[in-house]
């Protein structure tokens, strides 16, 4: 039989995973800077399948206990907020999501997989949508094109 979650926390891959992760931060709250409190490594999602030790470092944040719990809270809200939307909405929801990342990390590369994906992500950058979709190559996009995009549109302003 598998091993609980609790039990693969206790794992040494996992252990290992989160010393690197709190070692990239100098073992301080990403959040609220503290050094001093309990820090704990919050999976910014959960994916089923995945062993704690599997996720990306991005998804891996080193967070004080109080800090971690509200990224917990934050978690729930959003998904009973996205739990009362329509399929439209969620996929707005995830353009502006993605709108942030590549905002973040230009060389992120996008699929719009279609029009609600892209006025999300024309929402974040104050730009038309039309404009996205002339930019696609492949139904792809990066946060570099998105970028020149917006530079046009606030300099044609």
């Amino acid at each position: 039989m598998g091993k609980t979650y609790y039990e693969m926390l206790r794992d040494p891959r996992w252990q290992k995973k989160r010393l690197k992760i709190m070692e990239l931060v100098r073992f301080s709250c990403e959040d609220c800077g503290t050094d001093t409190d309990t820090l704990n490594v919050h999976h910014s999602y959960y994916e089923k399948g995945l062993a704690p030790w599997e996720y990306p470092d991005e998804s891996l944040h080193c967070l004080c206990e109080e800090c971690h719990k509200k990224a917990e809270d934050h978690k729930v809200a959003i998904r009973r907020k996205m739990g009362v939307l329509d399929l439209a909405r969620d996929t707005e929801i995830l353009g502006y999501l993605s709108a942030i990342e590549m905002s973040e990390f230009p060389m992120v590369v996008c699929e719009v997989i279609d029009w609600e994906m892209a006025e999300g992500i024309a929402h974040y950058f104050g730009i038309d949508p039309h404009e996205i979709i002339d930019a696609l190559v492949d139904r792809q996009i990066d946060g570099y094109k998105l970028e020149e995009i917006a530079k046009r549109h606030r300099g044609a302003k």
